[in-house]
C-alpha cells in the first residue's frame, strides 16, 4: 500500500513541474523569413488564428527589425498580447541578400537556443522572405511547409532539414545545400531548383532539372521526374520510381553508377505501343542524357569550387592524413569523374 502511496506522490509531484499552455493564449509560429537592408536584419513570423476573427485569412504576419537574429524574435514578442512559441516552426525563408550575405549567425543563434525541430526545412528564395511570407497569407495554414515536403518525396527537390543543415555546415567534407522556392506568374509559389553554399555563403544556384540530378547523386530515395527531348525532336517525360546508387573511389577516377527503375509517363503516340526495339532506343538516349548531364553538373560543381554531393567526405573516409583544405584545393578540382546510370524501363504509361 505504501507503494501505492509512493507512487501517487511522485505522479503528482512531476505533473506539478509542467507548465500549463493554453493554445488560445500563445503564438504557434510556423513559419519565419529573414531578409537583410542594409546592416539590418529584418525578421518575420506567420502564425494561425484559432479564433479566426478576420474574414478569409487564418493567417497572421509579424516583423520586426534589428541588428541580431535574437533581435527579431524579441521585436516578435512586443507586437503581441501572447507569447511567442517557436517549438513548432516548420519552414524558415532566407531572402537571397540574406543568404549571400551569410547563415552563420542564424545557425548559431539556432544551435544555442535550438527554437527549430530537427525536420524543419530552411528554404531560400531568389526573392525576398517578405514577398514569399505575405504570398502565402493566401494560402492555408502550412502551406509552405506541406509544398516543400510534397516536392522533396515526391518531386524534383532534394530532401534535406534542419538537421542535415546542421551536418554539412558544421561538419567537413560536404557544402550546403538548400531548396529554392519563389513565386512565379499568377502569384503561384512554386519550387525552383537549389542554392549551393561556399562556407556560409550562398554562392550557387541551380535549376530545377539540376536540382534532381542533385537528388540522385545525395537522397536516398531516388525519385523525381525529368523532361528531355530526343534526337529525334521526341518529347520525353520519365518519372523515377525508385533505384540505388554506388560510388567508387578509384586511384584515377571517381566512379558513380546509378541503377534506377523508371516510368515512360508521356512518350510520342507515333511510337506507341513501344516495341522492343523502340523501349532499347529511348533506354539508350536516356541513359546518354544523364550520363551527360549529370557529368555536367558535376563539372559545374568543381569549377566553382562547391562540393554538395560530399566527395570530400567520402574521401575523409578512405585517407588517413585527409585535410579540407588539402582536398578543396588539390583533390576535388582534379577529380575526373564517370557516370555508369543503368535505366530499367519497369513500367511504361499512355503514349500522348
Amino acid at each position: 500500500m505504501k507503494y501505492a502511496y509512493l507512487t501517487l506522490s511522485l505522479f503528482l509531484v512531476l505533473t506539478g513541474c509542467a507548465k500549463l499552455k493554453v493554445i488560445d493564449q500563445i503564438k504557434i509560429i510556423q513559419g519565419l523569413g529573414y531578409d537583410i537592408e542594409g546592416k539590418n536584419i529584418r525578421g518575420f513570423a506567420l502564425y494561425p488564428l484559432y479564433k479566426n476573427t478576420h474574414r478569409g485569412n487564418p493567417l497572421i504576419l509579424l516583423n520586426g527589425q534589428s541588428d541580431t537574429i535574437q533581435g527579431t524574435v524579441t521585436s516578435f514578442t512586443a507586437q503581441s498580447q501572447h507569447p511567442i512559441e517557436l517549438g513548432q516552426t516548420r519552414t524558415v525563408v532566407l531572402g537571397d541578400a540574406f543568404a549571400k550575405n551569410g547563415i552563420s549567425e542564424l545557425v548559431s543563434v539556432l544551435v544555442r537556443d535550438p527554437l527549430l525541430g530537427s525536420n524543419a526545412k530552411v528554404i531560400l528564395t531568389n526573392q525576398t522572405a517578405s514577398k514569399v511570407l505575405t504570398q502565402s497569407l493566401k494560402q492555408p495554414p502550412y502551406y509552405l511547409a506541406n509544398l516543400v515536403e510534397q516536392n522533396m518525396t515526391e518531386g524534383n527537390t532534394p530532401i534535406t532539414n534542419f538537421h542535415l543543415l546542421l551536418n554539412q555546415y558544421y561538419g567537413k567534407g560536404q557544402d550546403v545545400y538548400l531548396p529554392i522556392l519563389n513565386i512565379a506568374e499568377k502569384g503561384l509559389i512554386t519550387m525552383d531548383g537549389a542554392g549551393i553554399f561556399k562556407g556560409d555563403k550562398l554562392h550557387v544556384k541551380i535549376h530545377s532539372k539540376e536540382a534532381l540530378l542533385l537528388k540522385l547523386l545525395t537522397d536516398r530515395d531516388l525519385t523525381g521526374k525529368y523532361e528531355f527531348t530526343t534526337g529525334k525532336n521526341e518529347r520525353v517525360l520519365l518519372s523515377f520510381l525508385y533505384g540505388k546508387r554506388s560510388i567508387s573511389l578509384l586511384e584515377d577516377k571517381t566512379v558513380i553508377s546509378l541503377t534506377l527503375h523508371t516510368q515512360l509517363q508521356e512518350y510520342p503516340a507515333s511510337v506507341s505501343p513501344l516495341s522492343p526495339s523502340e523501349m532499347n532506343r529511348f533506354k539508350k538516349q536516356i541513359e546518354e542524357e544523364l550520363q551527360s548531364k549529370i557529368k555536367e553538373l558535376l563539372t559545374k560543381f568543381q569549377t566553382n569550387g562547391v562540393d554538395p554531393v560530399g566527395f570530400g567526405e567520402l574521401y575523409r573516409g578512405k585517407q588517413r592524413e585527409w585535410t579540407e583544405e588539402h582536398f578543396q584545393k588539390d583533390t576535388y578540382p582534379n577529380l575526373h569523374f564517370v557516370v555508369k546510370p543503368e535505366v530499367i524501363l519497369s513500367q511504361s504509361g499512355v503514349g500522348s
